[in-house]
C-alpha cells in the first residue's frame, strides 16, 4: 500500500503542475500559495484513492481505469476551476480511455459507454439551451464524458450528483454572499465529484437511497 500512495502522491503533484502550466499558458494570473495549496490537496487526494483503489483491485486494469478516470476529472475539475474552461484535449483523452477501457472491461462496457454518453450529452445540451448563462458546452462535453466513464444507467446518477453538490455549493456561495446572484460559477467540479462518487461508491450510493425510499413508503 506504500507503494501505491507514492504512486498516487506523485500523480496529485504532477496533476497539480499541468494545471499551473495550463494556466499559466492561457493567462490566468494566481498567486504562489494557491498553488502551494492547490499541490498539497491534489497530492494528499491522489494518494488516498491510490492507496483505496489498490486495496479494492490490486494492481489490475480496473485499478487502472479508475485511477486514470479520476484522476483526468480532477484535472478538468482544478482547471475549469482557475479559467472557466475545459480544455477539448482532455475530454478528448478521457473518452478516448472511456472508449478503450469500454472494450477490455466487462463492465460497465461498450454499449454501456456509448448509451451513458449520449444520454449525458443530450441531456446537458437541453439545459445549454434552456440555461444558456448559467452552463456552457464544455459542460455538455464534459457530461458526455462523464456518461463515457460511468456507463448507462449509471449517468444518471452522476449527474444528479453533480447538479446537487453544484447546487448546494451555490446556494452556500450566495449565502455569504462571495458571489452575487449572476455571477458565473464553475461548474466543472462539482460534476467531477458526482462522477467520482458514482465510479467509486456508485452501489452503495444507490442502495442507501432504495433503503431511504423503502423507510419513507
Amino acid at each position: 500500500m506504500s507503494i501505491a500512495m507514492l504512486l498516487g502522491a506523485a500523480s496529485g503533484f504532477a496533476l497539480s503542475v499541468v494545471c499551473e502550466q495550463f494556466c499559466k499558458r492561457i493567462g490566468s494570473p494566481a498567486m504562489r500559495q494557491h498553488w502551494q495549496l492547490q499541490r498539497g490537496i491534489a497530492t494528499l487526494a491522489t494518494a488516498i484513492l491510490c492507496a483505496n483503489l489498490h486495496q479494492a483491485y490490486g494492481w489490475s486494469l480496473a485499478f487502472a481505469k479508475f485511477m486514470l478516470c479520476c484522476s483526468l476529472l480532477m484535472l478538468i475539475a482544478m482547471i475549469d476551476l482557475r479559467t472557466r474552461l475545459i480544455p477539448n484535449v482532455l475530454t478528448a483523452l478521457g473518452a478516448a480511455l472511456a472508449l478503450a477501457f469500454g472494450m477490455l472491461l466487462p463492465s460497465p462496457g461498450l454499449m454501456a459507454v456509448l448509451g451513458g454518453a449520449a444520454l449525458g450529452g443530450a441531456m446537458f445540451l437541453l439545459l445549454a439551451v434552456l440555461r444558456r448563462n448559467a452552463m456552457g458546452f464544455g459542460d455538455v462535453k464534459l457530461a458526455m464524458l462523464i456518461g463515457m466513464m460511468t456507463g448507462f444507467p449509471w449517468v444518471l446518477q452522476a449527474l444528479v450528483l453533480g447538479i446537487v453538490l453544484g447546487g448546494l455549493a451555490a446556494a452556500v456561495l450566495l449565502l455569504t454572499r462571495l458571489r452575487k446572484p449572476k455571477q458565473y460559477i464553475p461548474y466543472a467540479p462539482y460534476l467531477a465529484a458526482g462522477a467520482m462518487l458514482t465510479l467509486l461508491y456508485g452501489a452503495r450510493i444507490a442502495a442507501w437511497y432504495a433503503g431511504l425510499k423503502g423507510g419513507q413508503a
